[in-house]
């Protein structure tokens, strides 16, 4: 049986996956640049309604969610490439599981923040554990 609409959901979800990496890494880059730092300190001293555990809560604010977004993003991806390639090997109900497993895991690690290549693998997740096969697939597998 072709799914297409499986992979196209998975890859779609890997490809948002990778995207939410690099906004993971950039907000990594942005807490530990020091060319940051030294504009939000000359920021600090134009306005005074600022102080300088404001500026470093946002500096460590940024770092947190980088990590958040890494982590949620590696796991996306290596969770939505296994998944696509067990598919490929027709195994249908395994890929469903994996793909509902990445979906849940995308979303809640990054704080709902990757929800929509959550959603992709969750919808790809239960097309692949509720469609049925052929007869006429089943005799030629």
């Amino acid at each position: 049986m072709k799914r297409i609409g499986e992979y196209v959901l998975g890859i779609i979800g890997v490809i948002l996956s990778g995207l939410m990496l690099i906004c993971g890494l950039l907000f990594l880059f942005i807490e530990g640049n020091e060319e940051m730092k030294s504009e939000m300190d000359k920021m600090m001293q134009s306005d005074p309604a600022l102080t300088g555990t404001d500026i470093t809560a946002v500096l460590n604010m940024f770092g947190a969610i980088g990590w958040a977004f890494t982590i949620a993003s590696i796991l996306g991806l290596v969770l939505g490439l296994v998944a696509i390639f067990v598919l490929k090997a027709r195994k249908p109900k395994a890929a469903g599981i994996l793909f509902i497993l990445a979906g849940v895991l995308v979303a809640l690690v990054s704080i709902l923040a990757g929800f929509l290549p959550g959603i992709l693998y969750l919808i790809a997740g239960i097309m692949c554990l509720v469609r049925k096969q052929r007869p006429s697939d089943l005799v030629s597998s």
